[in-house]
């Protein structure tokens, strides 16, 4: 008797073609996986330039909405009880920029700080905005024509004012600048006493009364640098802020390559502006009402854009009106 086997397995045929519908599934899979993983490399690029620059934008607006804030003496002339101001700290000047060029930076109306023009990059252009900070302390004696002492009721701790630094002694009529030689705390009553250049009268202009108050001056300064991430290109450039002479530069946002301002100018003063000019230094601020500021983001690492060196970009642009233009 002869036993029939049934056939088994796969023949040598079927094989081949299973593994050939198999490789075409696994290659779509494949070709799926990379376009998504594409895709989404562009949109997290594409949501960290955006967040980057609106994030930078936010925070320039609300100093340059402070700019040339003075207490409730905002406009008028400051009278300069001190031969040298710092450029940074002249509050004179509301803001400052320096149009960047191939080669550096135009004059403007005030000093640029050489720790920044040393590291700043080139073509891009420099901010410089200037207030009184929030610490006003008022005088506890009124000081009046001539040299006097200038004592405040304030808590030390809540003051931001140093020796050598220029502070603003001002009331809603007038302001005087003057350089702290000193500073002498009272904790029993209080009252901090701010020494000056006994040669200047502080007074010079009218006496100050217990109405009046001494600030500190704030300066902020925006300007584009190379970035703490050490890569090279425009992806290695950040957008940074100095709070000082240069020396205290911090990276506010990276990836941001290119900084631009152009102002906006009244010319019939009805607080509208009639045209929009670029920085220069015969400019008379106290007509430019509207600061535009564009900023060009790039998503700081390759992510196969038809740029040349595969970086994604994007400018965004903002729009912002003085509050205290002059």
């Amino acid at each position: 008797m002869h036993w029939r086997l049934g056939q088994r397995g796969l023949s040598l045929i079927e094989l081949m073609i299973s593994m050939l519908i198999g490789s075409v599934i696994i290659l779509g899979v494949l070709n799926l996986f990379t376009a998504n993983l594409q895709t989404y490399n562009v949109l997290q690029a594409q949501s960290r330039l955006q967040e980057g620059a609106h994030y930078g934008l936010n925070v320039m607006n609300r100093d340059v909405r402070k700019t040339g804030y003075r207490g409730c003496y905002s406009s008028g002339d400051l009278y300069a009880a001190v031969t040298t101001i710092a450029g940074q700290f002249d509050i004179r000047t509301a803001f400052s920029v320096f149009n960047g060029g191939d080669t550096g930076w135009s004059s403007s109306n005030t000093a640029l700080p050489s720790l920044i023009s040393a590291t700043a990059q080139v073509g891009t252009d420099i901010l410089v905005l200037r207030y009184i900070g929030n610490d006003e302390a008022y005088l506890t004696n009124p000081i009046a024509p001539g040299n006097a002492s200038i004592v405040v009721a304030a808590d030390p701790a809540n003051s931001a004012i140093v020796e050598d630094d220029i502070a603003l002694l001002h009331d809603c009529e007038k302001a005087t600048l003057f350089e702290v030689t000193g500073i002498s705390v009272s904790e029993s009553d209080g009252t901090i006493t701010f020494g000056h250049d006994t040669t200047t009268a502080l007074a010079e202009t009218g006496t100050f009364g217990t109405d009046a108050s001494v600030s500190s001056i704030r300066s902020r300064t925006y300007f584009i640098r190379q970035g703490a991430n050490g890569l090279e290109g425009s992806g290695g450039l950040s957008l940074y802020r100095d709070d000082g002479d240069g020396s205290q530069a911090y990276e506010l946002v990276e990836g941001i390559e290119d900084f631009q301002i152009t102002l906006g100018i009244d010319t019939d003063s009805d607080g509208v502006p009639n045209q929009y000019v670029a920085p220069s230094a015969d400019l008379d601020v106290s007509r430019v009402v509207v600061m535009m500021v564009e900023m060009t983001a790039n998503s700081v690492s390759p992510v196969g854009s038809s740029e040349s060196d595969g970086l994604l970009r994007r400018a965004f642009r903002q729009t912002i009106q003085l509050r205290n233009p002059g």
